[in-house]
């Protein structure tokens, strides 16, 4: 049977356009494609006994609670006037159906766990029941802010996620938008199995970890302490819509001038011999490694600790807009900075850097959180004096 237009509505809060469907099961692991489970990301695959007896259900023929899919942010632009068209003219819901069957253009953002059974039991050869169809919502949304409060926050009401896979969610679904917005950024997987041979190239989950230590103003994507981590989490999410959407564009403003300031140190500190970086690998010493070495200083600014350090100080700084003016001069001036440096050379101070935080006795502190405090607080120093002070200064004033 193909799949059956129920009917359409708007989700009035944000202008989202939905499409209710109905379809059988073959026809919705065909839609969602082989792919899928890329998108685990926003929770990983669960095993609780209660699956096992939906296993047992859906194989019998239980009809289930509907299953919500995104189409993704690239093809809505293509679906929605064939949405309207139907809307002006039911007859054309054989289009519409056409158009959204199509293999791997969705997300799914609640289903998830379902999706993995019927999967499992398809591919051990369950021959579903005659009749046996499933209800499924297409969200159809391409605009950024709208994604950004429907997932990080209307999915907060749901079964309980961290706000790292929340965020893992958003970026697996936005990936592709923001790499249209910021020129040559290449924002990689860990299964890519590749290398950063350029600049202008970070690990997926350095990125979420980048807007999380932002979204949350903290550098410890995970506070060991549970109630700390529990309100940290709570006030992030209490932003609202319009707090979290203005975060968002400033996220990727202040990304796109970072990818700036990557390519100039890549060129500057690319002087030392080096071995290529896999996989995101954490070039800053982030817990209990080497000390950072002239070899890895190209990579400094791609690391994880940096990277969630630089952003949550940002965050912390950034508490008014006179203050979000001195940082953004800061960032200008170090960019002036990198830009007019000569290769060899050190405008990051970096030497001054690892003097320090090779001074972190791991038996007193973890190397880890005291990295990332140096970090963290040695960029604020430097937005507090709108990058006037050399950043080797900011680095001493930072070292507790």
């Amino acid at each position: 049977m193909a799949v059956t237009i129920l009917g359409t509505a708007t989700d009035v809060r944000t202008g989202t356009s939905v499409v209710y469907t109905q379809m059988s099961i073959p026809e919705y692991l065909a839609i969602v494609g082989k792919e899928f489970e890329d998108f685990h990301l926003q929770r990983r695959r669960e095993s609780h006994k209660a699956y096992e007896r939906l296993k047992l259900d859906i194989s019998e023929g239980a009809l289930l609670p509907s299953i919500t899919l995104a189409v993704k942010p690239e093809n809505v632009s293509a679906i929605l006037p064939v949405v309207e068209c139907y809307r002006n003219d039911p007859s054309t819901a054989g289009q519409l159906a056409a158009v959204l069957n199509t293999p791997g253009s969705v997300d799914i953002l609640d289903g998830l766990q379902r999706t993995y059974i019927m999967r499992d039991l398809s591919d051990d050869g369950q021959y579903f029941k005659e009749g046996q169809r499933i209800l499924v919502e297409f969200w159809l949304e391409s605009e950024l802010h709208n994604l950004i409060y429907r997932i990080i926050v209307l999915n907060a009401g749901q079964k309980p996620m961290s706000i790292r896979h929340q965020l893992e969610l958003l970026f697996a679904s936005l990936q592709a938008s923001i790499e249209k917005k910021i020129p040559n950024i290449e924002i990689y997987r860990e299964r890519d199995a590749t290398r950063r041979t350029r600049p202008r190239k970070f690990a997926f989950n350095i990125v979420v970890s980048a807007y999380q230590a932002m979204v949350t103003a903290s550098p410890e994507l995970q506070k060991h302490n549970i109630v700390a981590n529990q309100l940290m989490e709570s006030s992030a999410l209490d932003m609202g819509e319009s707090a979290l959407s203005q975060q968002f564009d400033v996220f990727i403003e202040t990304l796109k001038l970072y990818a700036d300031l990557d390519t100039e140190a890549f060129r500057v500190y690319r002087a030392a011999p080096a071995a290529d970086v896999e996989q995101g690998a954490d070039v800053s010493a982030s817990g209990d490694g080497e000390p950072l070495t002239p070899a890895d200083q190209h990579n400094w600014l791609s690391s994880e600790n940096v990277m969630a350090s630089f952003f949550a100080a940002l965050a912390q700084f950034s508490t008014n807009e006179n203050r979000r003016q001195r940082a953004n001069t800061a960032l200008g001036a170090l960019k002036n900075q990198l830009t007019n440096a000569a290769p060899g050379t050190d405008p990051l101070s970096l030497e001054t850097f690892n003097r320090l935080r090779s001074g972190i006795s791991p038996r007193k502190v973890n190397v880890g959180v005291a990295t990332r405090r140096l970090i963290t607080n040695g960029f604020k120093e430097y937005f507090r004096d709108a990058g006037e002070t050399p950043l080797g200064e900011c680095w001493n004033q930072a070292a507790e």
